[in-house]
């Protein structure tokens, strides 16, 4: 009947949509995103992790990111894509889509005008994938400097061997500054 016929075109047309260019290499670089914040997610969880070097961890992968979110990064990623697009045979080009041009009003002279990307591949780079990264790089710096924020006012703690080598107005200054963190107002 009808409802047949209308499950086979909404099917078809959720194939069509899988397996364009731009949706399986944005399932590309979500993969290389979420493998190495899972990663780093279960080396954080360990019991023997300091805190020092659950800064470090948070920094590689920062640093990973920042590889992705180059040329040669989304180069590799397209290599991943036209390896999986060999194997389940999928289309290998970006579609052109529709270009809306938004002609805006300019209030100074030294204005320019802004283009839209005609090419769909740059198009795709700028607009999604370098987007994406800028979002999970700034999350994951974000971290890097909460848990730099922690070990500055408890890292003492995790390292107490090193507390021989300090002067006693070194392990003051510690021991002032942990109480200051702990002091709600008045109360201590």
């Amino acid at each position: 009947g009808s409802s047949g016929n209308t499950t086979r075109s909404d099917a078809e047309a959720l194939a069509n949509a899988l397996s364009k260019f731009k949706f399986v290499t944005s399932l590309i670089l979500w993969y290389n995103i979420l493998f190495e914040i899972n990663f780093t997610s279960k080396q954080l969880q360990e019991k023997n992790l300091n805190i020092h070097s659950a800064i470090q961890r948070l920094q590689q992968t920062k640093n990973i990111l920042e590889e992705f979110r180059s040329d040669e990064g989304f180069e590799r990623t397209l290599v991943d894509f036209l390896e999986l697009a060999e194997e389940i045979e999928f289309l290998t080009k970006f579609e052109p889509e529709p270009v809306c041009i938004w002609q805006k009003k300019q209030q100074f002279s030294y204005e320019g005008r802004d283009t839209p990307i005609q090419n769909p591949k740059q198009r795709f780079k700028v607009n999604f994938y370098f987007t994406v990264l800028d979002t999970a790089i700034h999350l994951v710096d974000e971290r890097v400097q909460q848990m730099q924020q922690l070990e500055s006012v408890f890292g003492f703690l995790y390292d107490i061997h090193s507390l021989q080598k300090k002067t006693a107005k070194q392990i003051r200054e510690f021991c002032i500054k942990l109480e200051s963190a702990l002091t709600h107002g008045n109360s201590k």
